[in-house]
């Protein structure tokens, strides 16, 4: 009979790290689980059309772009591909419906499973370090306060599953390398596929796992190259297979996004690369200010010849020479160096610039290289062993206040952060005193602040009248960064058409945005919109006759139509916009609705009524109808229909 083996099993010998990391995640960001949805949460979930859905909506999400949005002029955005991210969402919604707090703990939950991961990933690819040191580099990694925009932000959560993915990915890949089991391999093809698409910046982890298996075994070419090939496959699998059912991308360039989008000279995407880079070193030493956007003008466009460029060739060559130099000794910190370049580099702009220029986000690996360093560097200080696993740890009250020296203003800053990002208006309210100079953070202040006030209808209020006032002057600073922002110019005439009532004022802002993009649709909705308001039907009609070549479908526009048509006197003309809409849209209660009125006004009682009937049964919600229906069948004595259009409204 074979001998039972009490060895401990692995988790039992690290349980205790784990729930510390797992206790850890939740002090750093427990708090924000009580936040609601933020910036660009519409792209996952918050009234997100396909992950609204549930279980439905899986087989859509997995042959559809990641974004599919309108935007008011006339633009697409249809990009990417990361079905996984959607997938979670949609999941959730199955169960929860919407709930913000549900999906905040979810990524906090995440997080805590990522540093687990990582964690594992570290203990058995530095099998000959002290077993203190890859638990001191996750906790040095964990609260670092970059990260916070990615655990705050629920459509950030593809960097949570990139991350974990690729992390475990990297596992599967480690144990293929050193026990030789293809099932080891298939795993980590697998689970790099999973990464992939969560996220295509998983794309670096093709040159991450060759670096880390050159760093913490023996060189062994053949399966050195089977590792590296395999992650290979799987990248292009991830990329190109997925185009040949999507939809063609829609990615409007816009210039507040990145300057260098629009620059042919490469010289100036290099030059301009190094002063990101050194924003980004700057940022992992000392984060503040983090910001929830960037953009135009906030990252300028400079050459050579700029002292902060020169000032990052010499650290980023001499941070390269010594990581050369240390190259064939294996040094962590030769490794630690590597994986920095190596995970920042698709965002330093060089070879393909990025939306927004730079963001905290990016930075959600890369922390992991400065982590290394520092703890490496602590052992040091305090002369503990480094290379001996079971060696009695010495230096303990040195490290301690090492660690701590770290830990402590990084956690503060993390968890004061995060409540920041309890609303989007908080969010962008907290950050405008840094955005000085970015067009788009100023144009996103005050849409927040067009949202909460417009929506609510506040404006008339003393505390809604400041926010006007506040919106206005930082819609005007972001044309004032960027002349040519016709968005901004649309959104100006939109408060004074609908807060100020200030129409000639509104029209000079919505031609200016015409005159900068004569395909901005919306403002051809708002100046037609505007004149029926002002009963000016001539004009309004020429508006939204242009605005319907772009959108020929359009509802409400039919709509006006039709009421301008009845206006004046032509029935005919006013039934027929309705019937238009019926066309394209067969169950339209508006249409039903206005025809119920022509048809009333004109004397034709009965068919106004089967249209009215039509429109309630379409949209039974319509109170005000079901009362007038109601009554109209109490006074013909129909007491049937009567009590029926009364209960609608019970």
């Amino acid at each position: 009979m074979k001998k039972k083996d009490n060895k401990p099993s692995v988790w039992s010998q690290n349980k205790v790290l784990y729930g510390i990391l797992v206790l850890f995640a939740f002090v750093l960001y427990g708090n924000t689980i009580p936040n609601e949805y933020a910036l660009d949460d519409i792209y996952v979930t918050n009234g997100n059309p396909q992950t609204s859905k549930g279980f439905s909506a899986l087989p859509e999400i997995f042959t559809s772009r990641y974004a599919n949005v309108n935007n008011d002029d006339g633009s697409a955005l249809r990009f990417g591909y990361r079905p996984i991210v959607k997938a979670t969402f949609a999941i959730e919604h199955q169960f929860f419906k919407r709930a913000p707090h549900v999906s905040h703990f979810i990524n906090v939950l995440l997080y805590a499973l990522v540093l687990i991961v990582l964690l594992r990933l570290l203990r058995s690819l530095m099998r000959d370090y002290h077993y203190l040191f890859p638990f001191l580099i996750v906790l040095i990694f964990a609260a670092h306060p970059v990260h916070t925009e990615v655990v705050a932000s629920l459509k950030n959560r593809d960097e949570l599953l990139v991350s974990l993915f690729a992390f475990l990915s990297m596992h599967a890949f480690l144990k293929y390398f050193d026990e030789r089991k293809t099932l080891q391999l298939l795993a980590g093809m697998g689970l790099f596929l999973l990464a992939y698409l969560s996220k295509a910046s998983a794309m670096v982890f093709l040159a991450v796992f060759p670096v880390a298996l050159y760093f913490f075994r023996e060189v062994n070419v053949k399966k050195l190259l089977v590792v590296a090939g395999s992650a290979l496959v799987v990248v292009l699998i991830a990329r190109y297979v997925p185009r040949l059912f999507l939809p063609s991308p829609e990615r409007p360039i816009l210039f507040v996004e990145n300057p260098l989008l629009f620059e042919d000279n490469k010289l100036l995407h290099v030059s301009t690369g190094f002063k990101v880079l050194l924003f980004y070193l700057k940022k992992m030493f000392w984060p503040l200010p983090m910001l929830f956007y960037y953009g135009y003008n906030m990252i300028p466009v400079v050459g050579f010849g700029n002292a902060e460029v020169i000032l990052s060739v010499i650290i980023h060559l001499a941070l390269a020479g010594y990581a050369i130099y240390l190259l064939p000794k294996k040094h962590v910190l030769s490794f630690a160096i590597l994986f920095y370049f190596i995970t920042i580099s698709i965002y330093a702009n060089m070879v393909k610039p990025v939306m927004g220029i730079v963001a905290d986000r990016f930075l959600f690996s890369a922390v992991l290289g400065l982590a290394i360093a520092l703890v490496y560097l602590f052992f040091r200080i305090a002369k503990a062993p480094l290379k001996n696993p079971k060696a009695i740890f010495t230096g303990s009250n040195t490290m301690v206040v090492l660690m701590l020296l770290v830990l402590i203003p990084f956690s503060a800053i993390t968890i004061d952060r995060n409540t920041d990002w309890e609303t989007q208006l908080k969010l962008t309210e907290s950050d405008i005193g840094q955005l000085e100079n970015s067009a788009k953070g100023n144009y996103l202040y005050a849409l927040s602040l067009k949202n909460d006030v417009v929506g609510k209808q506040s404006w008339k209020k003393p505390e809604g009248q400041q926010k006007v006032n506040l919106m206005l002057k930082h819609y005007k600073r972001a044309i004032e960064i960027y002349p040519e922002y016709y968005d901004a110019w649309n959104q100006l005439g939109e408060i004074y058409m609908v807060v100020k009532r200030e129409y000639e004022i509104a029209e000079r802002f919505f031609k200016k945005a015409l005159e900068i993009n004569p395909d901005m649709r919306k403002a051809y909705y708002n100046i037609g919109y505007m004149n029926f308001i002002e009963k000016d039907y001539d004009k309004a009609r020429a508006y939204f006759e242009k605005f319907l070549q772009y959108e020929p479908e359009h509802e409400q526009v039919h709509s006006f139509m039709s009421k301008m048509a009845f206006r004046e006197n032509n029935l005919e003309k006013a039934l027929e916009w309705n019937e238009k809409i019926l066309k394209f849209n067969p169950e339209s209660a508006l249409a039903y609705f206005n025809m119920g009125n022509y048809l009333l006004q004109s004397g034709d009682t009965i068919p106004a009524v089967e249209n009215f009937e039509k429109a309630a049964e379409i949209n039974p919600n319509n109170t005000q109808l079901n009362k007038n229906l109601y009554r109209y069948f109490t006074d013909q004595g129909n007491e049937r229909k009567a009590n029926y259009y009364l209960n609608l409204n019970n």
